[in-house]
């Protein structure tokens, strides 16, 4: 049941993306990423830009209102990957969300570790 409310989740982040309100990471030349999702946890890639950080919180609050749902910003955390400046912590205060630094560990794996 719950992959279904995921999905509708999933959806929603295309729908946004498709409507130019969020911009996810690219990699190399071609390849684009917004979100992924296992189970109930959901990991997005945004440009840092404050707009889209503004534009994926209201879309997270319609959802949680939409599902009956509430997002865990307790465990939630914002990751900063190779920009600089120092936002992160205003944008982990929209979020009520703490910041991290890489590496971390995700589902058990490390993350942005060297691979030695």
């Amino acid at each position: 049941m719950f992959n279904i409310i995921a999905e509708g989740l999933s959806c929603l982040i295309r729908k946004v993306v498709s409507l130019g309100l969020v911009r996810g990471a690219t990699f190399g030349n071609d390849i684009h990423i917004t979100h992924l999702q296992f189970t109930d946890d959901t990991i997005l890639f945004l440009k840092p830009k404050i707009e889209y950080v503004n534009n994926i919180m209201r879309l997270l609050r319609c959802f949680e209102l939409a599902a009956g749902l509430k997002l865990n910003c307790h465990k939630s955390c914002l990751v900063k990957i190779n920009k600089g400046g120092h936002v992160e912590e205003d944008w982990a205060a929209l979020f009520h969300c703490k910041k991290a630094h890489l590496p971390i560990t995700y589902l058990g794996l490390p993350l942005g570790a060297r691979p030695s």
